[in-house]
């Protein structure tokens, strides 16, 4: 039995499945199976498969039908038999050490459930810095207490980099089919059922940014229905948190304002609003960012998502004493 059972979903993905499955056949590490999930193609890329399937006792060609990467991805765990679950994108290239370097330190960590890895930014896409500067934020982000504070601004690791102990799907579910995000919600449920993520200084996978990579492309990773499935998640989160402290929201505007609401849906209280210019909302009391509550007596979400902002809103407040993920997170 292998130690790693390898999740590659693909649909229609010739141009780049080959390079992707050599990179996995390179692997210093080479106690791995690969589960190769044809998610419905009609171009090369079975044909490809095929051949690689000939040739490594190693691969295994698994049809699903039913289209999405969460059903993909869903049937990969069913046939898995690693004791390691790892993720491979077909566009993406997984530099030689990376499975040794993430075995060693998983095996030597049994308090680490899912570790990623940083990654080194590739790009065909003109336009890409909003991209980039993400890979940068999240390439920012290593140790547990980190990914745990960030987990609510966005997906915190890169899908594909990561490799987790396979009794967390067993504990806390696998992937969720419906039209969401289906790694960061994975990512949100199970941090709060207590799983500890964390992440290798090294850039070990080359993610590949182009026109058509679905989070670029489909529904599910919509800036809206990233939002949808993080108040959820926050909401829960922040319930038996609170006892009794009023939530603020930090920003005004229309789009914070929106999520508010969503979060109030969910059974959050808002009892103000804050930002750096006085402005009136609606029905709620507007408190000056120089006069918000000390340490403990209130919490604070911040929805301002202009880039680069939320790191200054964080830098403000914990000057003033609050404590990230005690007294406020951000969450745009």
């Amino acid at each position: 039995m292998a130690r790693i059972s390898v999740l590659l979903p693909f649909h229609n993905t010739a141009p780049t499945l080959d390079a992707a499955i050599t990179s996995i056949a390179a692997q210093a590490f080479t106690d791995w199976e690969l589960l190769l999930i044809d998610n419905a193609s009609s171009d090369e890329s079975n044909a490809i498969t095929q051949r690689w399937v000939a040739k490594d006792d190693r691969i295994r060609l698994i049809e699903e039908p039913n289209a999405g990467i969460a059903h993909a991805l869903n049937t990969g765990l069913a046939q898995a038999q690693g004791r390691y679950i790892a993720r491979m994108d077909a566009d993406d290239i997984s530099h030689p050490e990376r499975f040794a370097k993430q075995v060693k330190h998983m095996d030597t960590h049994p308090e680490i459930g899912v570790l990623g890895t940083r990654t080194t930014f590739a790009t065909s896409v003109e336009k890409s810095s909003g991209m980039r500067w993400f890979t940068e934020w999240q390439n920012a982000i290593l140790t547990p207490h980190e990914h745990y504070v960030k987990r609510f601004v966005d997906a915190p690791l890169a899908h594909p980099t990561v490799i987790f102990r396979r009794e967390l799907v067993e504990q806390h579910g696998n992937y969720n089919t419906g039209p969401l995000p289906e790694d960061h919600e994975l990512w949100l449920r199970w941090m709060d059922a207590g799983v500890r993520f964390e992440k290798l200084p090294e850039e070990l996978l080359t993610w590949n940014d182009h026109a058509q990579r679905l989070s670029r492309t489909h529904a599910n990773y919509s800036v809206d229905a990233f939002f949808t499935t993080k108040a959820k998640w926050l909401a829960k989160w922040l319930k038996p948190k609170l006892n009794g402290r009023p939530v603020i929201i930090a920003g005004t505007s229309g789009m914070c304002r929106e999520r508010a609401r969503l979060l109030e849906a969910d059974g959050i209280a808002i009892a103000a609003f804050t930002d750096v210019k006085p402005r009136i909302v609606p029905g709620y009391p507007f408190i000056g960012h120089g006069e918000l509550p000390a340490s403990g007596e209130a919490f604070i979400i911040s929805f301002i998502s202009q880039r680069g902002t939320g790191d200054r809103i964080a830098e403000f407040l914990i000057s003033r004493g609050l404590m990230e993920g005690s007294d406020f997170v951000l969450a745009a």
